[in-house]
């Protein structure tokens, strides 16, 4: 029979339990399903990317359930803002990349988050290059085709990205500025839907994703002109770099990672780490991220990404500068 001092003393055991619950990671998640926020709404990328990784990363969890949860808006700051109020307890995991941590602190005059103070990293997971394309109709069949037309009719041209603050965005005011045209920046909430405004004609240029780009470029439906990066990649072979397009100048690529809230527990920290790293090295994970002109980049260990994250802010705050991009 338990006596009164033993049920005063019940909820301190309780919660010492549940740290060295957390402390130990040995059940974490303990049944509870993990949240994996994306910043942008189906279609786009970000979805592509967490709707590739849950299956296998629930798998890598001990059978956890994985809900990609789709928070678009802001350039992906509205997610940024919910991972960074959670609770530090690894159910709830930002999908984000070089525009939510190095691109937005640098484009937004306020944000509602600490890009390192409010934040815990685990890893990087790929890169991000960019294509330029545009309807395959239109008769421009490279980057010199376009900036003729852009000089022979200025004032009329349009670029569609999934958002301000996003890397197609920097991609091009960047393009604007090297090839000194006005060219005005059409943003959407997603890559899909800024896919279906060029498509429909509503917009000229769009500054697109691989996974949202190269479906349309493969079925004839656009022509790619450039990556965004001086070189070509090597799982985009048929989509030409920007110095082989004529336009050396234009070399931008972004990246995707992993976050969750601040102060997590390091063995949790560590568990995802572990199950993120496993999961990119399965050659199905590559194969698949290839197929969409993604390349799987894992950090070695939470901390060199946060040293990556870190470094990589003055690049893009430079490239923010440079591209003349702001937001409010």
């Amino acid at each position: 029979m338990l006596d009164r001092r033993t049920l005063l003393a019940a909820p301190v055991a309780l919660a010492a339990s549940g740290q060295a619950t957390a402390q130990s990671g040995a059940p974490w998640p303990m049944g509870r399903p993990i949240r994996l926020v994306v910043g942008f709404p189906p279609g786009g990328s970000g979805d592509f990317l967490a709707r590739t990784l849950s299956e296998p990363l629930a798998r890598e969890l001990g059978g956890a359930t994985i809900i990609v949860d789709n928070r678009p808006g802001a350039g992906s700051n509205i997610a940024a803002e919910h991972v960074a109020r959670s609770d530090a307890d690894g159910y709830t995991i930002l999908l984000g990349g070089n525009f939510t941590h190095a691109v937005n602190p640098a484009m937004y005059r306020r944000l509602p988050f600490d890009p390192i103070n409010d934040f815990t990293p685990i890893t990087r997971v790929s890169d991000l290059p960019l294509i330029i394309a545009v309807r395959a109709d239109s008769g421009i069949n490279n980057l010199a085709d376009l900036a003729a037309r852009m000089r022979a009719q200025p004032g009329r041209w349009n670029y569609a990205t999934p958002g301000i603050g996003t890397p197609s965005h920097l991609v091009g005011a960047k393009l604007a500025k090297v090839t000194g045209q006005d060219i005005t920046h059409v943003p959407f909430r997603g890559g899909a839907p800024s896919l279906q405004a060029v498509l429909a004609g509503d917009v000229q240029i769009l500054v697109g994703t691989p996974p949202v780009a190269l479906p349309q470029i493969r079925a004839s439906t656009l022509k790619a002109l450039s990556l965004s990066t001086r070189l070509p990649s090597p799982v985009i072979p048929e989509v030409p770099g920007s110095e082989a397009a004529g336009l050396p100048a234009l070399d931008i690529t972004g990246w995707w990672g992993v976050w969750t809230a601040a102060r997590l527990p390091n063995p949790i920290r560590d568990r995802l780490f572990n199950a993120f790293r496993a999961v990119l090295a399965q050659q199905a994970v590559q194969a698949r991220f290839a197929q969409e002109g993604l390349q799987a980049l894992p950090s070695e260990s939470p901390e060199e990404f946060g040293r990556f994250v870190q470094a990589e802010m003055p690049i893009w705050a430079e490239i923010v500068r440079d591209a003349g991009a702001t937001a409010d």
